[in-house]
């Protein structure tokens, strides 16, 4: 009897999969399209800013070329700083802040401890993180680009590579300890795009040369290679073979290669509406859905797919997309979601609330 009871509930639950692994999305996804989200609790925070201030490492980092502070999303100072020598430019990442000086550049932690990377000289033009890696473009006094990559102990691991084409696009791998990296230059009178994709330890592996448009985003996506330009798409893989190729028709507003869902989401401008397409890893439209007008960035947070202007954030879901939050008065600097929870920034105030 014992045997028999067993014997039911596997081939029921291999039934329930089978019937959930075809018909399940659907399900779920048609009772997703008779919801309508929206922002409820809404609090608003007086905040104390100066000239920039961004989100950074669960608070708000603020600063100008002299003063820095660290606070809480409720205003509540963590710590702040005032320094005699000038910064010249000041970049901020997801948990490290880059402050250059006149002959230094400095990174600050949440706690405000500072290291100095003295190997590190000219003009940084860029800092950005991904997989535990920092890249940093500087123009040299020479004049070149140059490219530096540092690990999650500040160590330099790419040492002042220089390229003698403008650096326009950087990308740290997800599963190898290479990177692929865009230069441009107009030596021939027409953009001329290479894309490199090199290790980590100063091996190049591939390059090959896009000309006629402009390349303006890679990422490595185990191990293959995503390039977007002003006019294709392009897909190679870890050997440098252009898998595949897509053309683009109107004017890309955002992208959004998001590697969980496998899906490219660009944000189009299309007539008097904003259009955004989802392109799977094989070059296939999975999905078009128009937006509101004037959108002009794209995320997927959570596997939530969110659309914002400087005034108003929008929730895609199926074939509806609710707006969930809007103010005609002030300009959103950023947003950061957190499960159900939103924080909204602006210039003087924090807006919060939980999405239903």
């Amino acid at each position: 009897m014992k045997k028999t009871i067993i014997f039911i509930s596997v081939i029921l639950i291999i039934v329930v999969g089978i019937l959930y692994s075809t018909y399940g999305e659907e399900f779920f996804s048609a009772l997703d399209e008779k919801k309508v989200y929206s922002i409820v609790n809404i609090k608003s925070t007086h905040l104390d800013t100066l000239d920039e201030y961004k989100f950074f490492d669960g608070g708000i980092i603020t600063y100008n070329n002299q003063k820095m502070k660290f606070i809480n999303y409720d205003n509540s100072s963590i710590w702040e700083s005032e320094n005699a020598v000038f910064s010249k430019k000041v970049f901020v990442t997801d948990n490290y802040i880059f402050r250059q000086m006149e002959n230094s550049t400095e990174v600050i932690d949440k706690n405000n401890q500072r290291y100095v990377v003295a190997e590190i000289a000219g003009d940084i033009l860029n800092v950005s993180r991904e997989n535990d890696e920092t890249y940093m473009v500087v123009k040299t006094d020479t004049g070149k680009n140059s490219l530096y990559i540092m690990n999650d102990n500040n160590e330099v691991v790419v040492d002042n590579k220089k390229f003698d084409e403008i650096i326009t696009g950087v990308a740290i791998g997800d599963k190898s300890e290479g990177y692929s990296l865009i230069t441009l230059n107009f030596e021939k009178g027409i953009p001329e795009n290479t894309l490199y994709f090199n290790l980590l330890d100063d091996v190049e592996l591939w390059n090959t040369t896009i000309e006629n448009e402009l390349l303006v985003k890679t990422q490595i996506v185990n191990n293959n290679i995503i390039a977007i330009g002003d006019k294709n798409i392009y897909y190679y893989n870890t050997n440098g073979k252009l898998m595949w190729k897509n053309s683009i028709y109107n004017r890309i507003s955002d992208i959004e290669i998001h590697k969980d869902s496998q899906k490219i989401y660009m944000l189009y401008d299309h007539d008097d509406s904003t259009e955004l397409i989802a392109y799977n890893f094989e070059g296939k439209i999975k999905e078009i859905k128009n937006t509101p007008a004037g959108m002009k960035n794209v995320e997927v947070i959570d596997n939530k797919i969110i659309v914002s202007s400087d005034n108003a954030i929008f929730l895609i879901h199926g074939s509806k997309t609710d707006k969930i939050f809007e103010d005609n008065q002030d300009s959103i600097k950023d947003y950061v979601l957190e499960g159900s929870t939103i924080k909204i920034l602006f210039k003087d105030k924090l807006v919060s609330g939980i999405i239903k």
